[in-house]
């Protein structure tokens, strides 16, 4: 009977084991994303020194549910110094995300992943966002914080 009891517990403790496992892989994946970022800088501006070939990524915080959507802006950064690898938006973490309750939105960041060239070089990244006010009325322009510019130095 004794060992019956010990087989129960072992099974009791190596179930709870596997699902703290999953869910600790469950929140990796959702806070994490799926891109490799490199360095992240994570500055609002300024510069930033890489090495040649080196992958990279700028961070920004948003509330993409609130309507932040970043974006690189016009002119694009010289191809010849950094190449786009792409972006992603990465929900940060909170219960109320599990359940994906529709309106929820703890914010996030998103991630604007480059590679740079394989020659010393210099270009500006300069990153967008749409203005909105109190009310959440989008306008073009607005203040300077709908903006982040980087000067990227390849060497």
């Amino acid at each position: 009977m004794r060992k019956k009891w010990q087989r129960i517990v072992l099974v009791a403790v190596v179930l709870l084991a596997v699902a703290g496992s999953a869910g600790a892989v469950a929140v990796h994946r959702m806070t994490t994303g799926k891109l490799d970022h490199g360095t992240v800088f994570t500055a609002t501006s300024g510069e930033l020194s890489v090495k040649p070939g080196q992958l990279f990524s700028v961070e920004v915080s948003a509330h993409r549910g609130w309507g932040d959507v970043w974006t690189v802006a016009e002119p694009a950064p010289d191809a010849a110094v950094v190449q786009t690898v792409g972006d992603e938006y990465v929900r940060d973490f909170e219960l109320s995300n599990l359940g994906g309750a529709i309106g929820s939105d703890s914010g996030g960041h998103y991630y604007f992943v480059f590679r740079a060239g394989a020659q010393p070089g210099r270009t500006t990244v300069t990153l967008h966002v749409a203005y909105r006010d109190r009310g959440g009325m989008t306008y073009s322009g607005g203040p300077e914080q709908t903006k982040r510019q980087f000067t990227v130095d390849v060497g």
